[in-house]
């Protein structure tokens, strides 16, 4: 059975094509934003040599997806590094921990889930197969915006079924979408894949389950299942 799911896996990660994972890995996730010239919307991702102009007197939180952080920027130029966010022109900056599950793994591009925000499981020992785990029965699904695509096909697939089993579709303006309340309800604990389809050539995928016993605190990266890291 273990065998035979991970083959599953594998077909439907045959069909998404590596557009969006070619790209730098993000560092972070935009919460919220209030600056005319800042270039960036809530649920971007921001990737390093980014550059975000927060003059006059703008605010830019970030929730970084490898350590347990929100960061808070009031005015000034931000400049994003791998290791390092640069501040200049007179900004300043406020962290907040937040409590978060994290893991320190080595993953392919396409497997790698967003610390900050995910409980990591492991079901198979040995295999690159990952899933991000959320509480809630409606995860919100999160992709790189491409802003020449009008639109993005979603896509939701059973992994326990025999072959896997297309759960619920649909189409979406925009870089995210939350599960609707009127779709097949998720199962807990069982695996699904999410495939997003974007732009002209553009797919992204992950593994995600429901465990409505993770004890995170609720917010934006905890509900989400982020795609495309």
């Amino acid at each position: 059975m273990i065998r035979f799911r991970l083959i599953i896996a594998a077909a439907i990660m045959a069909a998404v094509s590596s557009g969006a994972g070619a790209q730098d890995r993000p560092l972070a996730l935009v919460e919220h934003v209030d600056a005319p010239d800042a270039g960036v919307q809530p649920f971007d991702y921001v990737y390093a040599d980014d550059k975000i102009d927060l003059r006059p007197g703008g605010e830019l939180r970030l929730a970084y997806f490898d350590k347990c952080i929100v960061e808070t920027f009031n005015g000034g130029v931000i400049k994003l590094k791998d290791d390092e966010v640069k501040i200049s022109k007179g900004g300043a900056s406020t962290q907040e921990v937040r409590p978060c599950q994290t893991a320190a793994v080595s993953l392919s591009a396409d497997a790698r889930e967003a610390g900050v925000s995910v409980k990591r499981v492991t079901p198979f020992a040995g295999e690159d197969w990952q899933e991000i785990s959320v509480a809630v029965m409606t995860p919100r699904f999160i992709w790189p915006r491409d802003n020449k695509a009008e639109a993005a096909a979603v896509s939701v697939y059973l992994l326990e079924a025999n072959p896997a089993q297309l759960v619920w579709q649909g189409d979406v303006d925009g870089n995210y979408l939350v599960y609707p309340e009127d779709a097949p309800a998720l199962i807990p604990g069982l695996p699904y894949r999410v495939i997003v389809s974007f732009g002209a050539k553009n797919q992204t995928s992950a593994v995600f389950s429901i465990d409505p016993q993770l004890e995170l605190p609720e917010g934006l990266l905890t509900t989400a299942v982020p795609l495309g890291l």
